[in-house]
């Protein structure tokens, strides 16, 4: 535990400090529909920072940072110029561009570099485990002083003015924010720096209205999904950035469930009626398929095995039931082999004392012979399974259909209780 403490509680409190200013950003972001403008941005700051490793600067040096903050600048200059773009030009277009031509320099220059594929993966997932205390101490002046900067113009409505100086506060802002975004690609990557911007503001926007309780809520679920993914990345040893965005991912997607199930309880008649219907013609669907196609991968009727198998029993006789299951019990222990043929392997490497070249090559032999048992069990499994479908395809298919006009008939049984249960209540007006 100690050392799960010592190992992430600096990039967790680096997290949390990026997810703070980011998440500012990012509301703005949306509101003037412009998502991608960071990973413009962020990727305009890799490219310069990609130029000065061809040069011979450290990915951390004050060289290699000057000529990010300066394309990062140069790329907030362009993009404040997108206000005077026609009005049939989404913004999105232009900033989609940007990303794509610094990209593709960037790709172009790490060709003709050593090591460049290591330096493309470093600036896309960063190394947020390797923040030091000096880099938090260096930034954080600079992000509470933009942070209360932008709150302040955003308080005072300086973000929303026209004209010249329209433009001027569009040039500052994105100025601000491609000195936010130099400093936070060097620390956190492309890839977790567009997470930190965009998923918690999306989040806030999701469960808040006004501004403040957005970034409340957007801080709040930010964190615990910081926490979540570095903690992920420890237990399962995966690369932090790359788990951390997963999670982050996976956070928006827990957020708008629950968002729809909190609307759909207020419309629980329509989305009841809407799931049935959605699930009769699922159910329709894969019936005709099994019919016209029974020994192909069917996609339902898997997916009810997998997570009960003996709905299998419905349709072997005994004989198929017999081989399935003994072909299984081979798949089951050839696996099992393979299993410990590996972990054998990685113990002995793990330990310091690397087995002999001839040991490797019995075991590659004996593991690509299991693989290929594996495969032959399972074409047989395949093969019986697909039998039995094709010999009661016709059966399933009709007991599908009756299935699907009992469940009609329950939704339209229902929904007339419903109304006539309305109509009940609806007070009569005297005339």
């Amino acid at each position: 535990m100690n050392e799960f403490i010592e190992l992430l509680a600096l990039p967790f409190l680096a997290s949390l400090m990026l997810i703070g200013i980011h998440c500012q950003f990012g509301l703005q972001v949306l509101k003037r529909n412009v998502v991608f403008v960071d990973l413009a941005l962020a990727q305009c700051a890799a490219l310069g920072a990609t130029l000065a490793f061809m040069q011979g600067h450290m990915p951390q040096s004050a060289g290699a940072y000057a000529w990010s903050l300066g394309f990062a600048w140069s790329a907030a200059l362009i993009l404040s110029l997108i206000r005077y773009a026609p009005s049939r030009i989404p913004p999105e277009a232009l900033v989609g561009v940007l990303y794509v031509a610094s990209t593709a320099a960037a790709i172009l220059l790490i060709e003709k570099a050593p090591q460049g594929a290591e330096h493309l993966k470093q600036i896309l997932i960063g190394s947020v485990l390797t923040v030091s205390v000096d880099e938090l101490i260096r930034v954080v002046p600079l992000y509470v002083g933009i942070g209360f900067i932008l709150w302040l113009a955003a308080h005072r409505g300086w973000l929303e003015r026209t004209g010249f100086a329209g433009w001027v506060a569009d040039l500052g802002f994105y100025a601000a924010f491609g000195l936010v975004v130099t400093s936070s690609v060097a620390m956190a990557g492309v890839l977790l720096v567009f997470s930190f911007l965009i998923i918690p503001a999306l989040i806030g926007l999701l469960w808040a209205r006004t501004f403040g309780n957005q970034l409340l809520v957007g801080w709040g679920v930010g964190g615990l999904a910081a926490g979540t993914g570095l903690w992920a990345s420890y237990v399962l040893d995966t690369s932090t950035g790359a788990t951390m965005v997963c999670a982050f991912a996976l956070t928006l997607c827990i957020a708008l469930v629950a968002r729809v199930i909190a609307e759909a309880s207020k419309n629980f008649q329509m989305v009841s009626r809407v799931l049935g219907n959605f699930a009769v013609a699922v159910l329709l669907a894969s019936s005709v398929w099994l019919v016209a196609q029974p020994r192909a991968d069917q996609p339902l009727l898997d997916a009810t095995e997998a997570a009960w198998p003996s709905v299998r029993d419905a349709y072997f006789n005994v004989q198929e039931k017999g081989i399935y299951t003994e072909a299984e019990n081979y798949v089951k222990r050839y696996s099992a082999e393979m299993a410990r043929l590996t972990t054998l392997e990685a113990r002995s490497r793990w330990q310091g004392s690397a087995i002999d070249d001839e040991t490797i090559r019995k075991i590659s032999s004996f593991q690509q012979s299991y693989n290929e048992m594996i495969k032959g069990e399972r074409f047989v499994m395949h093969e019986i399974r697909s039998r039995a479908r094709e010999r009661l395809r016709w059966t399933a298919f009709f007991s599908a259909v009756v299935l699907c006009a009992v469940m009609l008939a329950l939704t339209l049984f229902w929904r007339g209780k419903f109304l006539s249960s309305r109509r009940s209540t609806v007070p009569i007006r005297s005339e």
